[in-house]
């Protein structure tokens, strides 16, 4: 039986508020209905209890369905507490997801850009922590090459060589954004690596990529600052006023969803990105270079020789895919000329590019360019090597293979270095070895895997780390279960890791597909892969996909729109929920007594106060709060650190 002066009191307090949840409204509504209250009650345990009394704590889900499933959503709608809630723990959020890289030059890339973030911080992440890891590599290893350039034979000899060793690296970091290739076309590359002509460009090409700089501006440290102080305030606010209110709690645990934003957004800052994807093609393509020119060099007035010519350079461009080789008829004339690039164009699977993300400019895309990039990283390194091995010999550039050395001028130091295409390529080592976009396997050392491998458990940390959180303190608020909240977050983690995973391993995909296209590139330079194969009239340079190859062209694309399906659908899913909790799309029997985990006996809270369920909420709330900001704050650390080294 019911004990009258106790729900008597209930039922006039709730009365009397101006203010009622649907537990108010679901009490309500069991006492004038004729309720029996003998029946469906239970107490903190879940035990079936046949009175009323201070031990109860609510009602069976039998019994919520049968006398308050019916109530209206907009019954206990409450306008108030939705516009707080909003501004506390959405809408900073959502504003400070303007500071995340975009930059990739249209506004589907862009959005597709927010969607692959929001619906996924461990696939951010990971894009994050890999640009980290390649800026820390190239600090290193050039750090060697200025070492090297600085010791005094080098200097005495060529002293403007350190600067030009710094550019490379510069762009090398700043670079990770678009993709780009190197090329021997015509003897670019090894021109900008060794005519010491080509001083002023390297000097402006750094200038201006330092000028188009993503910096710290106003309105982030205001985005940042108001979302950062806002979350911690009202945390505070509620752990000091409203400790146990399951609205109050399970608030808290939807914007929490969202703190890794402050990470993310503080490494990508730090670690620097371009404000916009062009300006690395305008920084290449803004200034003539000089270029070595083909033999027999023409002998001007004079009897002055000149071996080179001011044109636009060739050998750095940002454009995807193959990197053309020269035929072998060329190389033996000397002139480097290539094939048409237009040759090289990878045909498409029903439509769709079997490249990955690596053509994509973007700093979220930078995770399809870590093999590209290394390659293209090891190229200038290896051939900056090379140039300072000769240098530090006293070694000349001759322009004739097999002549005696010539001694080192040290009246003219410019004049060492200064020859045709072939004696410039020799001298930086680039005549051995012809330039690949895309390295083997079995080329990469163990390194490169090992920053898949660190990218990708720093991801599963960060991710699991705030959305783990806002799990535990929703799942461990009473009562105790898995039900529509956290398992809602619990969606919105393993959806966000799956977008993750089948992103890296569509680009492992894509890269095999590219190596397999390299490869026959390399056979036949004259390849023109856009020609279709006819048994009837058979053409050498036409290349036609195996069952294989087709095969792996399938998976990486269905892998790669899978990912994308899911991050669009896991940011709706995400923000869809954050609303739902704060207009009360929670608020019925199923999700008050987490139906779908309880087993037989799901019950539902009604008759306890925040004061009544702060002890059982303290752990939880305490608990997800340190994690949350535990995460993030080693987080932040690691971004931080990683980023300045990278710098130094």
């Amino acid at each position: 039986m019911a004990n009258s002066t106790l729900l008597s009191s209930i039922v006039s307090n709730l009365t009397l508020s101006t203010s009622q949840s649907w537990a108010d409204l679901c009490i309500i509504q069991l006492n004038s209905s004729g309720y029996d209250w003998t029946h469906g009650l239970v107490d903190a345990n879940g035990r079936s209890i046949t009175t009323l009394t201070p031990d109860t704590w609510g009602i069976t889900l039998r019994t919520c369905y049968d006398y308050c499933d019916s109530i209206p959503y907009a019954k206990d709608f409450d306008f108030q507490s939705f516009s707080a809630s909003m501004t506390n723990y959405f809408l900073p959020w959502l504003a400070l997801t303007a500071q995340l890289p975009f930059e990739t030059g249209d506004l589907w890339s862009n959005t597709m850009s927010f969607c692959l973030a929001v619906g996924s911080p461990a696939f951010v992440t990971y894009s994050l922590v890999i640009t980290i890891l390649n800026r820390y590599w190239v600090r290193k290893r050039f750090g060697g090459l200025q070492s090297k350039a600085h010791s005094l034979s080098i200097r005495q000899r060529y002293r403007g060589y350190e600067d030009r060793i710094r550019a490379v690296q510069y762009l090398l970091q700043e670079a990770q954004q678009v993709p780009l290739r190197a090329s021997q076309e015509k003897g670019w590359l090894s021109s900008l690596i060794v005519i010491p002509k080509n001083d002023e460009w390297w000097e402006h090409l750094e200038s201006r990529l330092n000028s188009t700089r993503r910096g710290v501006t106003a309105s982030l440290v205001a985005q940042m600052a108001l979302a950062s102080v806002t979350y911690l305030f009202t945390v505070i606010t509620s752990l000091v006023g409203s400790l146990g209110d399951q609205a109050t709690g399970l608030q808290i645990a939807s914007g929490s969803l969202w703190i890794w934003l402050i990470p993310v957004i503080i490494g990508w800052i730090t670690v620097g990105t371009q404000y916009s994807h062009r300006t690395i093609d305008i920084a290449l393509r803004s200034e003539l270079a000089e270029r070595a020119l083909e033999p027999p060099i023409p002998v001007t007035s004079g009897s002055i020789i000149k071996y080179s010519a001011r044109q636009d350079q060739q050998g750095l461009v940002v454009r995807s895919g193959l990197s053309p080789q020269p035929s072998r008829v060329q190389t033996v004339v000397g002139a480097l000329d290539t094939p048409d690039p237009a040759h090289l164009e990878v045909p498409k699977w029903c439509g769709a590019d079997v490249e990955g993300d690596d053509k994509r400019k973007g700093p979220i895309y930078n995770y399809a360019r870590l093999f590209t990039w290394w390659q293209l990283a090891t190229t200038m390194d290896r051939a900056l090597w090379n140039t300072l091995e000769n240098v530090g010999k006293g070694t000349k550039c001759d322009t004739t293979p097999g002549s005696s050395t010539q001694a080192w001028d040290d009246q003219d130091p410019p004049s060492n270095l200064e020859g045709d295409i072939l004696g410039t390529a020799r001298y930086c080592g680039l005549h051995t070895a012809p330039i690949h976009a895309y390295p083997r396997w079995s080329a990469m050392p163990p390194e490169v895997y090992r920053r898949i491998l660190s990218a990708s458990l720093w991801a599963l940390f960060l991710q699991w780390g705030t959305t783990g959180a806002s799990i535990m303190i929703a799942y461990l608020t009473p009562t105790v279960g898995l039900g529509c909240r956290s398992g809602s977050y619990l969606l919105y983690g393993i959806g966000g890791t799956l977008v993750w995973f089948f992103l890296l391993l569509s680009q492992l995909l894509s890269h095999e597909i590219m190596l397999r296209y390299q490869k026959e590139h390399i056979l036949n330079p004259s390849m023109d892969f856009r020609l279709r194969h006819d048994p009837q009239k058979p053409d050498p340079n036409a290349y036609e996909r195996g069952r294989t190859h087709s095969a792996l062209c399938a998976a990486a694309v269905v892998f790669r729109y899978t990912g994308k399906a899911i991050a669009i659908a896991n940011t709706l899913w995400l923000i869809i929920s954050s609303l739902l909790e704060f207009i009360g799309g929670y608020d019925n029997c199923w999700c008050e007594g987490n139906a779908g985990r309880m087993g037989r006996n799901p019950w539902i809270v009604l008759f306890k106060d925040a004061q009544d369920l702060k002890l059982a909420a303290s752990p939880a709330w305490g608990g997800g709060l340190f994690m949350t900001l535990g995460v993030c704050a080693v987080a932040i650390a690691f971004f931080v650190s990683g980023s300045v080294q990278g710098k130094e």
